[in-house]
Order: structure tokens, then C-alpha cells, then sequence
């Protein structure tokens, strides 16, 4: 695992925010909306190419990488981090997150770096809520003060990079907020919870950040989902 810097980087203090797909791909979803949404250029890109497996086509092989990208916006001070996929090995998921926070902090005095993700709720009915956790008891008011509950007692762990970065910014003494959108479903991209983390974050840092895209892409995927429900006018049968 490497990082290619693209664009040498100094700032006087600033945000991080940092998630990978989840569970409905929220953290995906919201990392990478705001770096395609915000005024920003990419500053560096972080290879993982350890992979234990190629890929195959037509008898050839080829090796595997997956590259994660960061992206920095001189506008609002906010550096975000944001991919396709997550590691699937502990040690690869902990040498990510440690590049990304040791990158992070050689660019200038970091003020939060901010988590994202799916929170399942199975009996969710109307918009998704948003629910927070923070790597420091005194970060909590935080959370009060916008109005975003905290994750429910019946969550014990929170796994992955989008919950170990914040432990790990946290060992480092940097100030770490997760935000996580409630869903009801895990196996379709669910970018209405990623609609509500981005306006939480909106409140929280006051950034203003247009959501609109992401209602459009809720309607598109249930109207995809809808079409896939419905029963062939054929009926069964063979040709």
C-alpha cells in the first residue's frame, strides 16, 4: 500500500471527512457526493494493490489495485477521503486508515475528522434519521446542540474504516464524529440516508451542500427496483 501525492498540500488547520461503502454503500455515497459537489481538486490517491487473487479475462491475468482517492476544497478547509470498495484484510484496513491520518496530519493541525455509514433499523419508517457517536465524551454537546441523537445502546461496535478511523484519530488526540444515516435495507445503495448525513454535516460545519442529485438517484433506484418486482406478462413458459 502506497500514497502518490498529486498536489504538495500546507493548511492551517482543518477538516477531515472520511468514509468508505457500508452497508447500502451510505458512507460511499456521501463521501464521494461531496467531493464531486464541493469545489475541489485531487491532491493525492492511496494504491492498495496487496491483493491475493487477479483478475481474469479472455486468458489473460492481471493484477489487482484499489485506489482511494482524496480530495482537498481551499474553499472550505476540508479535505475528504473517498473510494469503491474497503480492505477486507484487518492489517490492510488499519494500514489505510494510519497512511490516511499520518498524510492528513503532515498537511497541518487537524480540527474533527468526521465518519459516515449505514445504521440499520429494520422497522424504519419515514426519513432516515441521522445518529451520531464521537471518539471524546466532551464532543457530545456537539451532537446535542445540532439535534442528532446518539447511536442507540444496542450497538455495541462500530466496524470497518468507517468506524476505525475514529478510534484511531481518537489515539492520535484528534477530535472524531461519526454520523450514520438509519436504513432499513443493506443490499441496494440507499442514498437517502446519505442525503441526511450530508445535511447533518451541513449544520455541523456550516457548509452548505445541494442534495437534490441524491433524491433523484432515490427515485431512479426504486423505479429500477419496482420494474424487477413485476411479474412477466408471459407468464412461465420456454423462448
Amino acid at each position: 500500500m502506497k500514497i502518490n501525492i498529486i498536489k504538495e498540500l500546507k493548511a492551517d488547520r482543518f477538516t477531515v471527512f472520511a468514509s468508505l461503502p457500508d452497508m447500502g454503500r451510505v458512507g460511499g455515497i456521501a463521501s464521494s457526493f461531496l467531493s464531486q459537489n464541493l469545489k475541489t481538486e485531487q491532491v493525492a490517491e492511496i494504491v492498495a494493490g496487496d491483493k491475493p487473487w487477479v483478475s481474469y479475462a479472455d486468458g489473460v491475468v492481471k493484477s489487482v489495485s484499489d485506489v482511494y482517492k482524496i480530495y482537498y476544497s481551499k474553499k472550505h478547509k476540508l479535505l475528504i477521503f473517498t473510494g469503491e470498495s474497503q480492505p477486507q484484510d484487518s492489517t490492510q484496513l488499519y494500514q489505510l486508515c494510519n497512511l490516511l491520518l499520518d498524510y492528513a496530519q503532515s498537511i497541518g493541525p487537524i480540527d474533527v475528522v468526521y465518519g459516515a455509514g449505514g445504521y440499520l433499523r429494520e422497522q424504519l419508517t419515514g426519513a432516515p434519521r441521522v445518529c451520531g457517536v464521537a471518539n471524546k465524551p466532551e464532543l457530545k454537546p456537539v451532537l446535542a446542540k445540532a439535534g442528532i441523537d446518539l447511536v442507540g445502546a444496542e450497538i455495541t461496535s462500530i466496524t470497518w474504516f468507517n468506524g476505525l478511523i475514529l478510534g484511531l484519530a481518537g489515539e492520535r488526540g484528534i477530535d472524531g464524529i461519526g454520523l450514520f444515516g438509519e436504513i432499513a435495507e443493506t443490499t441496494v445503495p440507499q442514498p437517502l440516508a446519505a442525503k441526511s448525513i450530508l445535511a447533518a454535516f451541513s449544520k455541523l460545519q456550516k457548509i452548505p451542500v445541494d442534495t437534490k442529485s441524491l433524491d433523484q438517484q432515490y427515485d431512479s433506484i426504486l423505479e429500477e427496483s419496482q420494474k424487477k418486482k413485476e411479474p412477466s406478462k408471459y407468464g412461465p413458459g420456454i423462448g
